[in-house]
């Protein structure tokens, strides 16, 4: 029976365990970045061809920082106005598909476009009118962060199999002590 050194079984362990653990995490980091900044973006995007534009009178228009603690890694744009649909009134908060996100350059170009004049136009779901937004194009610069969300993903995925491989096939040990 051959001996096999700690050193060679604390790596082995260390690749059966930590692989696939880093490619988990790695892998639902990069699968929350694509649903994010990509996913839900595109899939509102098909949704909302649908809403009708209705005039709407601004209130309030804000540049909200980045903020990493809730999850808001670029500057947002905070708005909220009032629209008028099938004889009711209507408070909507929404923005945009991406909830306000955008770069800094973009976010000022839309303030600006929003501060010049009062009355914009919203977008109401006709099936569900509390719902609505004023912009209902996707900003390609935030969509465009899936991009390292996607490569994530890939690495995670890469050591998850690569973790299973070790896990399954890779025994050196066991082939040198004879299957026992």
């Amino acid at each position: 029976m051959s001996r096999i050194s700690l050193k060679f079984r604390l790596l082995e362990a260390a690749i059966r365990v930590v692989l696939p653990s880093a490619g988990i995490v790695l892998l639902v980091a990069g699968l929350m970045g694509l649903v994010s900044f990509a996913g839900m973006p595109l899939l509102e995007a098909v949704r909302c061809r649908q809403w009708i534009p209705v005039p709407a009178q601004l209130e309030k228009v804000e540049v909200l920082p980045p903020d990493f603690v809730r999850s808001r890694p670029l500057p947002a744009l905070a708005v909220r106005y009032r629209y008028h649909y099938e004889n009711a009134d209507f408070t909507g908060e929404r923005h945009d598909l991406h909830h306000g996100l955008d770069t800094a350059g973009e976010m000022l170009r839309r303030l600006e476009q929003l501060n010049d004049s009062p009355s914009v136009t919203a977008w109401v779901n006709p099936k569900t009118p509390e719902q609505s937004m004023l912009e209902r194009s996707l900003h390609w610069t935030v969509v465009a962060l899936a991009l390292p969300a996607g490569v994530l993903t890939l690495l995670g995925a890469i050591l998850v199999f690569a973790g299973m491989v070790a896990w399954n096939d890779w025994r050196p040990g066991w082939r040198q002590s004879g299957g026992k």
